[in-house]
């Protein structure tokens, strides 16, 4: 974790004249202590890695309300009568 934040403090000493936008740097830090933690590597090295994890939340939570239940299309619906079920 000390590498990390002396990697990123080095990067903002390079930059003192210029804005840091914080939300980007905090999100990689913590993704450079996550990566260094669990794999031994840095977060540069494996972007990629941590894109791709990045697209397959978004993925999973977009289709976690197309769940289909069984017999869900039986359940009456303020649309659906149930007489039409029938």
């Amino acid at each position: 974790m000390i590498a990390s934040v002396e990697t990123m403090l080095e990067r903002w000493e390079q930059n003192k004249a210029k804005e840091i936008d914080v939300y980007k740097e905090s999100r990689l830090l913590t993704a450079e202590v996550i990566s260094r933690t669990a794999f031994g590597s840095s977060y540069l090295e494996g972007e990629n890695i941590f894109h791709m994890l990045t697209k397959l939340g978004m993925i999973a939570s977009r289709n976690f309300f197309r769940i289909r239940l069984p017999a869900m299309e039986y359940v009456p619906r303020p649309s659906l009568s149930v007489s039409s079920i029938f």
